[in-house]
């Protein structure tokens, strides 16, 4: 068991230089621009049951009649690892404010901020802001004429570097529990993840050493592989792959 414990304390050593590399780069190199759109109601406030010798309109403020009215709710927020600029000399955004895009056949008859908490105003269908970071949000409401389910896009080509990803709000999904490793920033995240593999492979390289040690008996064989699992189960746990 000596010759376990020198092992593992060599291993401890490798793990802290290489994970010591792996968040300094991380930390100053790994930084992304993300946007996610997550749609939390998409409602046809237009249907109803078709009965005999029976019609049915609807209007829009008592004016606009309207065939296929659609009631959409979207929370923008900035799920990256970066504040995005929207003014002055050092803007992200290539365009004046961030457009919010939307299909031909949609026609736009209400669209408004119902909350947020970056200072984000909404002029037609661009979005201005100063400044977006990480975790704020943009929940928007509209009312919108069509035949389909609309679908509001923002295009990563508006701002520098950037990815775009969608969502739908279900009850199911959000329920789930969810991992300590998600509260942390992105990079120290990743660096963790990374650490454990390098963990999980050069634990295992040892433990394979020592199990085919002609100086090892049975008893001690079957130790290190209930440490082994023990080390690497919690690991397991707190890290989803």
């Amino acid at each position: 068991m000596d010759k376990l414990f020198s092992y593992i304390g060599k291993l401890a050593t490798v793990i802290t230089i290489l994970g010591t590399l792996v968040a300094i780069y991380f930390a100053f190199h790994e930084k992304r621009v993300e946007l996610d759109v997550q749609t939390t109601i998409a409602e046809n406030l237009t249907v109803h049951e078709t009965i005999q010798d029976l019609s049915v309109k609807y209007y829009y403020q008592d004016s606009l009649e309207v065939h296929n009215l659609w009631r959409m709710q979207w929370v923008i927020r900035n799920t990256g690892d970066k504040t995005i600029v929207g003014a002055g000399n050092d803007s992200q955004l290539l365009s004046n404010g961030l457009p919010l895009r939307f299909a031909k056949g949609n026609q736009i008859l209400s669209l408004t901020i119902n909350n947020s908490n970056n200072n984000a105003v909404l002029k037609d269908t661009c979005l201005w802001f100063k400044q977006w970071r990480r975790g704020e949000y943009v929940e928007l409401i509209a009312f919108i004429e069509s035949n389909s389910l609309p679908e509001m896009r923002i295009s990563d080509r508006d701002i520098i570097d950037s990815e775009m990803s969608y969502s739908q709000y279900s009850p199911e999904t959000t329920a789930e529990r969810i991992s300590i490793i998600e509260y942390f920033p992105r990079w120290m995240s990743k660096t963790l993840k990374i650490i454990y593999y390098i963990f999980a492979v050069i634990m295992l390289l040892v433990f394979i050493m020592l199990l085919f040690d002609k100086g090892n008996d049975i008893s001690t064989k079957i130790g290190i592989i209930i440490i082994y699992l023990f080390l690497l189960s919690p690991l397991l746990w707190i890290i989803q792959i």
